[in-house]
């Protein structure tokens, strides 16, 4: 029988640092020590309610026993994020569904509710970001697919995904390769949103413009022709995502790099 050798024993010590990393998911709330972090028994009671299939619902009632790290006692104001929530729900959550894209595109789809209420801000958006990376960062792949399946189910924003890669603590990723085009496919989701409405909303008024003038219209002609009201609905759903547009364009262009 022939044993097949870790790939870093049969490269040998002089070619070694050539291989790559295990491409393995990472839970820090499993490694040694793990007993000191904040929030590692509500991690591990998480895991198993999500192995037992528990609805968002009671996903979310097990995160309330976590305390905010961001709230002191002589601050009355709420804080706009709970970052360990954040934390130990999408690094518990990705961990358990790490066995292929499939079984993770159907955690994050079954948990989206949680992800939307936990994350409605920029920097809270971020977080859930930093905690993809603690899970993943020995897998780029899986990264990018992961990335792009939380734009296209809006638990984060573009503007949110620039920052978080401009970010000091992606300084030491930030030559490789899949941060470029994490980067790239966040133009391309805004560019791709911003050319559709446009689309539409130039439609719209073209139509809404043609119809007006036109009195032989049948009902289901007319029944089908935009209001005002909707006309305008889409011309502020196109100037805020230009806006968003322009604020990610400002985002990665004023970096410091490009001073």
């Amino acid at each position: 029988m022939t044993l097949l050798l870790p790939p870093q024993e049969m490269a040998g010590q002089e070619f070694a640092a050539l291989v790559p990393v295990e491409t393995k998911p990472r839970l820090r709330y499993r490694e040694e020590g793990a007993g000191s972090l904040p929030g590692t028994m509500i991690a591990h009671q998480l895991m198993s309610a999500i192995k037992e299939r528990c609805s968002p619902e009671e996903a979310i009632r097990l995160l309330k026993e976590l305390h905010n790290p961001l709230k002191t006692a002589d601050d009355d104001a709420e804080p706009t994020h709970n970052p360990l929530k954040i934390e130990v729900f999408t690094e518990t959550l990705l961990f358990v569904g790490s066995k292929s894209f499939s079984h993770a595109f159907a955690a994050i789809a079954k948990f989206h509710y949680v992800f939307k209420v936990l994350a409605e801000t920029e920097e809270a958006q971020i977080c859930v970001l930093r905690s993809l990376y603690n899970v993943w960062r020995d897998h780029p792949q899986m990264m990018c697919v992961l990335v792009d399946k939380m734009l296209k189910t809006q638990i984060v924003e573009c503007s949110a995904v620039a920052n978080w890669i401009f970010s000091r603590e992606m300084n030491a990723d930030f030559l490789k390769s899949y941060v470029w085009e994490i980067l790239n496919l966040t133009i391309r989701k805004m560019s791709q949103h911003v050319h559709k409405l446009t689309v539409e909303a130039a439609e719209a008024r073209a139509r809404l413009h043609h119809d007006s003038g036109d009195d032989s219209d049948s009902d289901d002609d007319r029944r089908d022709r935009p209001s005002d009201e909707q006309v305008e609905r889409m011309e502020e759903r196109l100037e805020q995502a230009q806006s968003d547009q322009k604020t990610l364009f400002l985002i990665i262009f004023q970096w410091p790099m490009f001073d």
